[in-house]
């Protein structure tokens, strides 16, 4: 799994843009395959603060920053790059479209924050406040969540990566108010289902899927949530039911599976990582222009491409040095 980032960490540093970004555009993303049946208009076109972002915390996964690391001066140009789309607001959304906005705005800031809390980095401390007050400010102000437009009632999916921004944030210095806290916790309990309350769904009163369960007991870990062992062993068992390999390649399950199921530990965990490389290193291309990228062919993938698909497979195989077990 070592060699197989180093490999994509390589096919990403060829493919950096002259801006310091990555282009869904020019990397087979923002192609409508209307999953689910709805139509996002292509929505990872402009999607490039996010994918920027994941590629860059893919190189921060792997101890890779803007100040160390072979592919320092990648990450610089990252990291610079992301800096400059700040609007006045906070707001790292970019030229980004309605369906990938707040998406952006949190993979952006969730990248930032944690180049700055691995450095340091002074020059980066403004940058990561304006985006945490804007994640907070778009919040709902009643229900708590995040989805495509500040003030939206919130949806799982897009709760989960302001929750990772903010805890970020938070480790880089950003004091997260109390308020700020109550409504995260408002929110991931009106998705929760289940006897032991620990399957989620996409939103409210919808059927709970894996993929958002996954995503909700990596929230319950990074809000700080008392670890309930009935809850978790729920989530764990459901998520358990689909293996890579035994579904439909989805990067983006793959992750929060993997981040939820790291925290947790044991034998999960260890059934899991193994299923999970087993797949990504035989998915990855290990020839020509393309060695070391893996095809956007995943669910999500054709939205954003062959960086995104790369970055976050990359993710996943770094998951298990990447984040500490916060319930250990």
């Amino acid at each position: 799994s070592e060699a197989a980032v180093h490999s994509a960490l390589q096919w990403l540093a060829r493919h950096q843009n002259d801006s310091g970004g990555w282009s869904p555009r020019v990397l087979e993303g923002g192609v409508e395959r209307r999953i689910g049946g709805h139509d996002r208009k292509g929505a990872g076109s402009e999607a490039d603060t996010g994918i920027t972002g994941l590629v860059v915390l893919a190189f921060l996964g792997s101890g890779h920053t803007h100040w160390e690391g072979m592919h320092r001066q990648v990450v610089k140009r990252g990291v610079e790059y992301l800096v400059r789309q700040q609007a006045q607001d906070g707001n790292l959304a970019g030229a980004a479209r309605l369906f990938a906005r707040m998406y952006c705005h949190s993979m952006a800031t969730l990248a930032i924050s944690e180049a700055y809390a691995m450095t340091g980095d002074p020059q980066l401390s403004p940058v990561v406040k304006r985006a945490a007050r804007y994640t907070i400010w778009a919040q709902h102000p009643s229900s708590g969540g995040w989805r495509y437009q500040p003030g939206d009632r919130g949806d799982t999916s897009q709760f989960g990566w302001q929750v990772m921004a903010l805890r970020s944030a938070q480790f880089a210095g950003v004091e997260i108010s109390a308020t700020t806290r109550q409504l995260n916790t408002r929110f991931l309990r009106s998705v929760l289902h289940g006897k032991a309350g620990g399957l989620a769904s996409y939103r409210p009163l919808q059927q709970a899927s894996r993929t958002m369960t996954a995503e909700a007991l990596v929230c319950r870990a990074f809000l700080d949530w008392p670890r309930n062992e009935a809850a978790i062993q729920e989530g764990v068992q459901f998520v358990m039911g689909e293996l890579p390999g035994s579904g439909k390649k989805n990067f983006y399950y793959w992750y929060y599976a993997s981040l939820a199921l790291h925290q947790v530990q044991g034998p999960h965990w260890q059934r899991w990582n193994q299923a999970l490389q087993r797949e990504l290193l035989g998915l990855q291309r290990q020839q020509g222009e393309q060695a070391g990228s893996w095809d956007p062919d995943t669910v999500w993938g054709a939205y954003g491409g062959r960086a995104y698909s790369t970055a976050m497979a990359a993710l996943c195989l770094e998951v298990y040095y990447r984040y500490l077990p916060l319930y250990q």
